[in-house]
């Protein structure tokens, strides 16, 4: 192996006794230039497995400009690959760059060899800076589990062919995840002639089933356990279990993490697990996936999983040096302990949840707005309908292209498509590249120390928690909220609920919209993109 990987093989893997079993396997695949779909639990070097071949090939066929593009799920693990790669990278001159909602900087003057993104700012590189990916010669989609299946998945299928038509080369396409029920079809979804690696490897899964936090503190004790990652599958879940583990552990050893706080309030809490020798971190799904917050003793599962999958990469993130899983179920009812018995026996098994897929209508909606703003000079009706139809039937898209014109959204004329002035402007201002619902939600912000707390809904009560602190409202502005810590007793904040329809759900024609929604409330949809 160090002989395929003489450029890279010192700086990347000197200091590990051996290569993983995945590393070994997809590393000789992939510099054959042969798309691939690696499969193997997590923390077991699936970055690195894919990365490190394709920066051997960069300096051995001397590519140029933007190379590759490491598309990922959040923009946490954006910024924590980033961190992971950039001084690596760095000794081999490759520059690595980001772009996210939260750093939208993109200098095409000046291209780094790999950058890494999310599947909504992958987006607008392809309808601002086109030229850019002229050189690309590899896509890499981490953690698919999370998007296949829902509007970003299928906003990731059309980009993907997109790309494959911008760059002036074969493109190549790589899928990690640490879980999938049916492989060769969700490669099919995204690439063409996808070879499989799957590397096992379960770990022992020893579990517990616990009725409350000071049972699972016995065992702490008993086990002698240091550090904790707690999930829930709610934000307002997270905050109350912080809470009562901070009256247990005490008020300096517990963190949050969750969607609705702060990029700085995560990131303190993601260093704090990394830097102690102590801790527990309440948390949501956010930290299902690779961010590195050291070495954790066990994971509490404080409510049922919403799935085996979600399961399998919770409990996934415990003891990673080890090959046990030490886990903590909590139950209310003998109902969720059966629930939870039944998940652990399917784990155990190997058996992963199997969902029939179906698309999103209304990623059509948005793709369509992404591309005519793109090509303002217009598209061509045959070729466009042509272009979408490896997505859906030609029927479908010709009928959301009609009812979009009649709602004067974009304009046929002499058989060309073109986007109205109305989406020109809403392009110009970045809202067309995401098909994630607008959220309405109010920024905390803490007077004492003048920074952002996180985020929740205009009905919040007067005192509230949220980061597993306490806060009294001193003011309300615009869409602010000021507070000041406080200790007294507190009502649960509320956080905005993630919809599963996409933002152009209400652009859809009615027959593609379901039975039970208001059918004239497009029109409301219409005027939030306006405004």
């Amino acid at each position: 192996m160090r002989s395929l990987l003489k450029h890279t093989w010192t700086i990347f893997f000197s200091r590990y006794a051996t290569m993983t079993p995945i590393q070994k396997k997809a590393i000789p695949v992939i510099l054959e230039k042969k798309n691939a779909l690696l499969i193997s639990p997590t923390a077991s070097g699936k970055t690195e497995a894919v990365i490190v071949p394709l920066i051997e090939r960069l300096i051995n066929e001397n590519w140029v400009g933007l190379s590759i593009i490491y598309i990922s799920p959040t923009k946490a693990l954006v910024n924590d690959l980033s961190f992971r790669l950039k001084e690596l990278c760095k000794e081999l001159n490759i520059d690595v760059a980001i772009k996210t909602g939260d750093s939208p900087s993109f200098n095409a003057a000046k291209i780094s060899g790999i950058l890494i993104t999310t599947p909504e700012s992958f987006d607008s590189i392809l309808c601002r800076y086109k030229a850019s990916l002229f050189n690309l010669k590899a896509l890499i989609l981490d953690e698919i589990h999370l998007v296949d299946n829902t509007y970003r998945g299928d906003q990731l299928r059309i980009l993907i062919k997109r790309a494959e038509e911008t760059a002036t080369s074969k493109l190549n396409i790589y899928i990690l995840s640490a879980t999938v029920a049916n492989p060769t079809e969700l490669g099919k979804r995204y690439g063409r002639d996808m070879e499989v690696i799957e590397v096992p490897g379960r770990r022992t899964i020893n579990h517990t089933f616990l009725r409350s936090l000071e049972e699972l503190k016995s065992y702490t004790i008993k086990e002698n356990l240091s550090k904790l990652l707690i999930f829930c599958n709610k934000r307002a879940s997270v905050e109350l279990y912080a809470n009562a583990c901070k009256k247990l552990w005490g008020e300096h050893q517990v963190v949050v993490h969750h969607g609705s706080l702060s990029a700085r309030v995560r990131n303190e809490a993601e260093n704090f697990m990394k830097e102690n020798y102590f801790g527990i971190c309440v948390s949501t799904m956010t930290l299902e996936i690779g961010i590195d917050i050291g070495n954790i003793d066990a994971v509490v599962l404080a409510e049922v999983p919403w799935s085996i999958s979600a399961m399998l990469q919770r409990i996934g993130r415990s003891n990673r040096r080890s090959d046990i899983i030490r886990v903590f179920a909590m139950y209310s009812s003998d109902r969720e302990k059966e629930m939870l018995e039944l998940m652990m026996q399917t784990a155990k098994m190997g058996l992963l949840d199997e969902y029939e897929y179906t698309y999103d209508h209304a990623v059509l909606v948005q793709q369509i707005f992404s591309l005519l703003y793109a090509y303002p000079q217009g598209i061509n009706d045959h070729f466009l309908i042509q272009f979408l139809s490896d997505f859906c039937e030609e029927a479908v898209i010709v009928t959301i292209l009609e009812y979009l014109e009649n709602l004067g959204w974009i304009q046929k004329r002499n058989n060309v498509w073109f986007a109205a002035t109305i989406l020109m402007n809403l392009g110009a201002i970045g809202k067309i590249h995401s098909n994630i619902p607008d959220t309405k939600a109010h920024k905390v912000i803490n007077v004492t120390t003048n920074t952002v707390v996180g985020e929740v809904t205009s009905q919040v009560d007067n005192i509230f928690i949220l980061a597993g602190k306490i806060w009294k409202i001193v003011h309300k502005a615009d869409n602010k909220i000021f507070v000041r810590p406080v200790k007294r007793q507190y009502f649960k904040a509320e956080f905005i609920t993630n919809r599963m329809k996409s933002q152009f759900y209400y652009l859809l024609p009615p027959c593609y919209q379901d039975e039970d929604c208001d059918f004239n409330d497009y029109n409301k949809g219409k005027l939030n993109f306006d405004k």
